[in-house]
């Protein structure tokens, strides 16, 4: 069997939900949320639930060998083609943002004042090559470097919340509802991108109690970034987690039990590479067959390589021009690339819910 299996998929899905989930999530949770920022992650779990459930519907009755653009396709072709299409193109700009931001932070935490392009460079084409080989092998490097990065984070998460001061956590005030609000969205949008775009890669037969199993993995998911945040918020306050580039490597760094953490830092900031890896190459992969798919391209190994190269040099563009400086990176990361997710988000989940619609009919 050359397909994903169900624990494969939930780990591709987790491992590159990882990056974007402890790089962003916990600076925007201090700055919109202030002390009740951790909340923010319990307010977005009914949105992931039913982001979950679109997509659980809509796949329910695909044939084997198709993944979701196939079913779109074959659901909505008229409407889907240009959806396809614009969705391919921004998954391509996607990632050349995250080798951009992943080389960012590694400067940031162990290569201080070096060049980024180097690194984003060497990103891009690790991710290429894997965007070029099977689904299958991707999916089982992902349930590897899961292992490994739970085995990391699980001491690093207690070590946090057996030091952090509680009362950073509170007070919760109706004040804060509408930007809690807001930053629930940025936590949907994080979540949805990893069970939007893993499925594309679903191409198995359709899986047993599927709705059940992906409600349950965006819960704990949620989950798991309320804690990391609450970990972050708890040890640093808001105010100052706010003005951090990455408060939760900060955490890593601060974080000592017997001096744990001093000789963990730069494992942890190696490691955090498998989820970059992972995110560039899923990115990549879901680009290529959206394009293929909206513009009719045969299939065959050659329009896959060549559409796949496509998509990285676009990448490599959009690396290259999005963020010459930090500041720059900074805002895109904040603003633009989130207003972009949740556009094409905007965009996708509606057209599942019609296709789902369609095939149930």
């Amino acid at each position: 069997m050359n397909e994903p299996t169900r624990r494969q998929l939930t780990a591709l899905g987790f491992v590159a939900l990882l990056s974007p989930a402890t790089r962003l999530l916990p600076g925007a949770a201090a700055r919109l949320g202030g002390h009740a920022g951790w909340l923010g992650s319990v307010l977005a779990a009914p949105l992931c639930v039913l982001a979950a459930l679109l997509v659980s519907r809509a796949v329910k009755n695909k044939r084997p060998g198709e993944g979701l653009g196939q079913l779109l396709l074959r659901a909505l072709p008229r409407l889907s083609r240009p959806v396809l299409l614009i969705y391919g193109l921004w998954l391509a700009f996607y990632a050349g943002f995250a080798v951009r931001s992943a080389a960012s932070r590694f400067i940031y935490t162990i290569y201080t004042g070096s060049s980024p392009w180097p690194f984003a460079a060497v990103g891009l084409a690790a991710g290429t090559l894997a965007a070029l080989g099977s689904v299958r092998q991707l999916a089982r490097a992902a349930e590897i470097f899961r292992a490994l990065l739970m085995l990391t984070l699980a001491p690093i998460l207690a070590l946090g919340l057996a030091q952090l001061d509680w009362g950073e956590l509170l007070p919760l005030r109706g004040a804060d509802l509408p930007q809690l609000a807001a930053f629930a969205l940025e936590v949907f949008g994080t979540v949805a991108f990893a069970l939007v775009n893993v499925t594309f890669l679903e191409t198995g037969a359709p899986l047993e109690r599927r709705a059940r199993a992906a409600a349950g993995w965006s819960l704990r998911e949620c989950l798991f970034i309320c804690v990391v945040i609450a970990s972050v918020l708890g040890r640093f306050g808001p105010e100052l987690a706010g003005e951090m580039a990455y408060p939760f490597f900060a955490l890593v760094r601060n974080t000592s039990l017997f001096g744990v953490s001093q000789r963990i830092e730069a494992l942890v900031t190696a490691l955090w590479v498998l989820s970059d890896f992972v995110l560039c190459a899923l990115a990549l992969m879901s680009a290529s067959l959206c394009l293929r798919l909206a513009l009719g391209a045969k299939r065959g190994a050659r329009p896959r390589a060549a559409v796949t190269a496509a998509c990285a040099l676009l990448a490599l563009g959009s690396a290259l021009v999005l963020a010459p400086d930090s500041l720059t990176l900074r805002w895109v990361s904040e603003v633009l690339v989130v207003r972009l997710n949740l556009a094409m988000l905007c965009l996708m989940l509606p057209l599942l819910a019609l296709a789902g619609g369609r095939l149930k009919t």
